[in-house]
């Protein structure tokens, strides 16, 4: 289902660790040479495992697995804008994150064994084999989702930042929109499509972040823009969502 971008809302943030975990994993932070809360990839960390929660959770995609190997360099500035933008639309009444000797207590509390059998008393293997997951229909996974209710309201704030932006070149080349979209921080691999269709220039921006579902399909003619979100699976790319009227 399509929606017109309107809304806003407030919020703040939790979990630090996880997220910076997941990060490092990703090849987008120097695991090992932060401490918990004391530089700003730790902080766009805490800020991405918080809109993370805050959306649906979607199962780990091919997608997202292969991040570090697809992304640039570039990347990493890109999350901590997408966090930025997104900052104002996180609920306003999670938690606050613990500080750093916390988060080290409770990683050591983790660690200790609660109840296990002995190396010598191995845990029995079930009699029946573990149920797997069967492989999802590729064309299943085009269908379009529903966003979250952050990603609802953070989709209105890129609009408006993208649509001031156009307005500086009436009857934009789809070379323009693409250097446009890049001036504002959007990366080249998540910007496809600009070309030229009936007098306007189509273009779709990828917003996934952390398994997210964000996408964005915008026209313009410069002096006017129109931009519409849509949720896509992070199994599939943003413009092959079957979009649904």
């Amino acid at each position: 289902m399509r929606r017109r971008l309107t809304g806003s809302a407030r919020k703040n943030s939790v979990f630090g660790r996880t997220a910076l975990a997941a990060l490092c994993a990703l090849g987008l932070a120097a695991c090992g040479t932060a401490r918990a809360g004391d530089t700003e990839s730790e902080r766009a960390a805490v800020r991405a495992e918080n809109r993370s929660t805050a959306s649906p959770a979607s199962p780990a995609s091919p997608a997202s697995q292969g991040a570090a190997e697809t992304e640039g360099a570039d990347f990493l500035p890109f999350m901590e804008l997408l966090l930025d933008i997104a900052e104002p639309c996180l609920p306003s009444d999670l938690p606050t994150a613990p500080p750093p000797e916390e988060l080290e207590e409770g990683l050591a509390q983790e660690r200790q064994p609660r109840g296990a059998a002995s190396p010598e008393e191995p845990l029995p293997l079930p009699d029946d084999p573990i149920p797997t997951s069967a492989p999802r229909d590729p064309e299943d996974a085009k269908k379009e989702t529903e966003l979250s209710s952050v990603e609802k309201c953070e989709a209105p704030l890129h609009a408006d930042r993208i649509t001031k932006a156009l307005k500086k070149h009436p009857d934009p080349t789809p070379a323009q929109v693409t250097r446009t979209l890049r001036d504002l921080g959007y990366i080249e691999e998540r910007v496809h499509s600009p070309r030229h269709a009936s007098g306007h220039v189509e273009f779709i921006l990828d917003l996934r972040l952390m398994d997210g579902q964000l996408c964005l399909s915008g026209t313009t003619t410069g002096t006017r823009t129109t931009i519409e979100a849509y949720g896509g699976s992070p199994e599939v790319k943003c413009q092959d969502v079957r979009r649904t009227s």
